[in-house]
């Protein structure tokens, strides 16, 4: 057995692969690495990478990207890297849930589930400096979409965790998906997130592709 196949073999077992990429992706790979460096980036390399063919596929539609659930700007940072001068809409409730108040809903279940877990506005706002049109709307979403209901959008990456935040994700931004356009969605091994995303797409004609990544990529059909 050769070095090769013994590698293979290996990840096999370990429910991994190997896959060498071409020499045209050395700015995809180095954008990872130099992501991994500067914050933390709470995916796979096959997601990230993921994430950034999506981004270069989507932009010569025009219109703006988005993504809700940035925590400490890792995807956001990669989808930068890969979206030219598009605007970026970043949606996060960052620091803006830690004080102690009532809540109900949404909010609740928001406070809940992240409790001490948050990205730094601050933070993320320096990590993406160097990127052109990049705008935070802090806060608990579907609040903060406030004004953008007659953007379009050519891609957004969803991971927001929840099953109902991703259910009024889907019913915000697919909408407003131009045609052609591509919405990534985490967590899809989450029976919650997976229900979620079947309950929005039955009896649309979108197409669903789900990846072995814990991802699921939305094409959009039609207008």
């Amino acid at each position: 057995m050769t070095p090769g196949s013994l590698l293979r073999a290996l990840l096999a077992r370990r429910g991994a692969v190997e896959a060498p990429l071409g020499a045209g992706w050395a700015h995809e790979l180095n954008a990872i690495r130099e992501t991994r460096r500067l914050t933390q980036l709470l995916m796979s390399d096959a997601a990230a990478l993921q994430i950034l063919i999506a981004v270069r596929a989507a932009r010569r539609l025009g219109g703006a990207m988005a993504e809700a659930g940035v925590f400490q700007g890792g995807s956001a940072r990669l989808i930068c890297e890969a979206k030219g001068e598009a605007p970026l809409y970043l949606f996060d409730v960052f620091e803006t849930l830690q004080q102690p108040a009532s809540a109900s809903g949404v909010e609740a279940e928001v406070r809940s589930h992240f409790g001490a877990t948050y990205g730094r506005r601050e933070q993320v706002e320096r990590l993406l400096a160097p990127y052109p049109g990049v705008k935070f709307r802090p806060g608990v979403f579907p609040a903060t979409t406030a004004g953008l209901e007659m953007t379009r959008f050519s891609f957004v990456h969803l991971d927001m965790d929840l099953p109902q935040s991703t259910a009024d994700g889907l019913a915000f931004f697919h909408p407003r998906l131009l045609p052609g356009g591509i919405l990534i969605g985490d967590d899809y091994n989450d029976a919650g997130v997976r229900g979620a995303f079947a309950a929005y797409f039955e009896g649309r004609p979108d197409t669903l592709i789900e990846l072995p990544w814990r991802q699921v990529m939305v094409v959009r059909q039609g207008g």
